[in-house]
């Protein structure tokens, strides 16, 4: 287990800490389950993550609202019947929060340009009939419920949570890749059909 130098972690955000911890229960190859999270954080920073009258428990009262909060911004999936893990956005952050962790550099809030799967993402969401549509009349573009639920690959029955990290994550993708376009459309979409 990596000791981390207290002057360090306590000027860390709390959330990223959070992050870390996921990324350090998956590094050793276990599922990182709510009570397993609580454990990690607080054996890796036991000032942030301690009750402040029993210094020697961990709060878990102070993980909910990080969580939920990490979970819009697409960094994690999951929730804490089942287990956590990090997006793609997530992994990219611990990588950060380590080195900071590690020599005491600040994040950097940059993105790179991804690959693969991330570049036919956006390349489907801008062929995609509905953006088309808005590139031609943004002001008299309208989309169903149902056409943007199709946009982001989920249908009817899809879990509200789910649509909202698919679109927070292709809000992501479109920034990183600097397609202000598609950012508009996704944001335009959202606010139409009261998604956010």
């Amino acid at each position: 287990m990596k000791k981390f130098d207290e002057k360090i972690y306590i000027n860390v955000p709390k959330s990223h800490l959070i992050v870390y911890g996921i990324s350090s229960v998956m590094m050793q190859k276990e599922e990182c389950t709510f009570e397993r999270l609580i454990k990690e954080c607080f054996t890796l920073f036991p000032k942030v993550f301690s009750m402040s009258r029993y210094p020697q428990w961990p709060d878990t009262l102070r993980f909910d609202r990080d969580l939920r909060k990490l979970r819009e911004e697409g960094l994690i999936t999951g929730n804490p019947r089942i287990s956590y893990s990090l997006t793609r956005f997530g992994e990219r952050l611990a990588k950060e929060i380590e080195n900071t962790l590690k020599v005491g550099t600040k994040i950097k809030k940059e993105y790179k340009i991804g690959r693969g799967t991330d570049v036919n993402w956006i390349n489907y969401l801008k062929k995609s009939e509905p953006f088309q549509r808005f590139l031609k009349n943004k002001k008299k573009f309208s989309i169903t419920e149902m056409e943007f639920k199709n946009l982001l690959r989920c249908t009817l029955e899809t879990p509200l949570r789910i649509i909202k990290q698919n679109l927070q994550y292709s809000k992501n993708l479109a920034k990183e890749f600097r397609e202000k376009r598609l950012l508009e459309f996704l944001k335009v979409c959202s606010e139409k059909l009261n998604i956010k």
